[in-house]
């Protein structure tokens, strides 16, 4: 009996010194992860929230604080890159702000931070041809002469069925994602400047070729993506991989500096 018990004993022991090893593994493993803060900003545009969130949620190493937009234009000035790794911006921003709003957006770029210009986010700020620059482009509500020609006002159709080509596989943005395709709301005839690094292109008609780039404005690295209308974008594997690298991208972008 004796022999039974020490033989319990020692069991039960060895499970219990196993499962601490375990336990302490696995948090050391997520304490390794690192964590991006994020800054969402919303505003000026229906959306999915519920699956939207959902989606930012599910993203490993993320944490994200909420913006609503116009209301909270005034947190977009300089000092917030000390507070945040990056902002995600969803809003269609296009109420009337201040020139000192408008300065101070400018001068927290200038200040180097990181920025997506997400789906609708592009056509944004339509008064103010600075956000052009900042985006690497614009869904146009009139025409626009630029780059030598004349650009007709953009357009739009939901639900449709994208076939989307990764343009760089070497970047890291989309390394991992190969060309896939997706159920989305289609902008066409946006404005995308010259300059810009394309990442994913499409062959639909119903949508501007381009579909998402990046560049630097001022000492600010910039993903633009125009995916991501709805939950069925918002549910799409790539997307949100895409997303939760571009994420990551800038944030190894600012710290290059």
């Amino acid at each position: 009996m004796k022999d039974i018990a020490m033989t319990r004993f020692l069991t039960t022991r060895l499970f219990v010194l196993t499962l601490l090893l375990y336990t302490s593994a696995f948090l050391f493993a997520q304490e390794d992860v690192p964590t991006h803060k994020v800054l969402i900003l919303t505003g000026g545009h229906d959306f999915d929230v519920k699956e939207f969130y959902e989606m930012f949620d599910a993203l490993s190493g993320i944490a994200y604080d909420k913006a609503e937009l116009p209301k909270e234009m005034d947190l977009l000035a300089p000092g917030l890159e000390k507070k945040y790794d990056a902002i995600v911006s969803y809003d269609m921003n296009n109420f009337p702000i201040t020139d000192a709003q408008r300065a101070n957006f400018d001068k927290l770029m200038q200040a180097g931070m990181p920025l997506i210009v997400f789906h609708h986010s592009i056509g944004g700020y339509k008064d103010w041809l600075k956000y052009r620059e900042i985006a690497g482009g614009a869904y146009l509500f009139e025409n626009l002469e630029a780059d030598g020609k004349t650009w007709p006002p953009s357009d739009y159709k939901h639900d449709v069925e994208m076939k989307i080509a990764i343009a760089d596989k070497n970047h890291p943005i989309t390394k991992g994602v190969n060309d896939f395709e997706i159920l989305d709301e289609a902008y066409k005839d946006v404005y995308v400047r010259p300059d810009v690094h394309v990442l994913l292109t499409t062959d639909n008609p119903l949508a501007t070729k381009q579909v998402a780039w990046v560049h630097r404005y001022a000492d600010s690295p910039v993903f633009t993506i125009m995916l991501g209308h709805d939950k069925h974008a918002f549910a799409n594997e790539s997307l949100q991989k895409l997303i939760k690298q571009g994420i990551d991208w800038l944030v190894a972008e600012n710290e290059k500096k």
